[in-house]
């Protein structure tokens, strides 16, 4: 009798590990790459010179910190971008709200408010799927010929666009 609870219990502690073990693989999963040689948010790229920054969009805030520094419109909700404070270089962009005045989109014409669909036709289906604290379900693209992931936050309820990531994952880890 104590070895078929013992054999029940193994069989469970499997099946538990074996499960654990799928959610883990599907977020770290390689995935085919997507070209993102050319990609952008507005008119800025990753790898650009932070004086871009200041030229493409002067009305951008600027905070220093540690490693990188921080350029922002109105508030830090917007639109965020960050440069290395070593190279100043940009190494991660992300558009979380619709700023007045402004049309922000990726270079394949991706922004706030895009369908799931436009995202496919535009990027293709070589892409991780992630559940996130901060944003909740995402699809992410990656290109290991740039050292770039792009990554958009959906909207469950009806497809669409709620944030877009940019970023150079060699040099930054972006907290999802």
């Amino acid at each position: 009798m104590l070895k078929k609870i013992l054999l029940i219990i193994g069989i469970l502690l499997v099946g538990l590990f074996a499960y654990i073990g799928v959610v883990w693989v599907k977020d770290v999963w390689p995935v085919n790459d997507t070209s993102l040689k050319d990609e952008q948010i507005g008119k800025l790229a990753i790898g650009m010179d932070e004086s871009q920054i200041k030229h493409y969009y002067p009305g951008f805030e600027i905070v220093s910190e540690d490693d990188v520094t921080l350029y922002y419109f109105d508030d830090e909700t917007g639109f965020i971008v960050r440069a290395d404070a070593k190279t100043n270089k940009i190494v991660c962009m992300e558009l979380r709200e619709k700023i007045d005045g402004q049309k922000f989109t990726t270079g394949k014409g991706i922004g706030l408010g895009s369908s799931l669909a436009d995202i496919k036709r535009e990027y293709g289906t070589d892409y991780r799927k992630k559940n996130t604290e901060m944003y909740g379900d995402v699809i992410e693209f990656q290109d290991s010929k740039t050292n770039q992931k792009i990554g958009f936050g959906i909207n469950a309820t009806n497809d669409s666009v709620t944030v877009v990531v940019l970023y150079n994952y060699d040099v930054y880890k972006f907290p999802y």
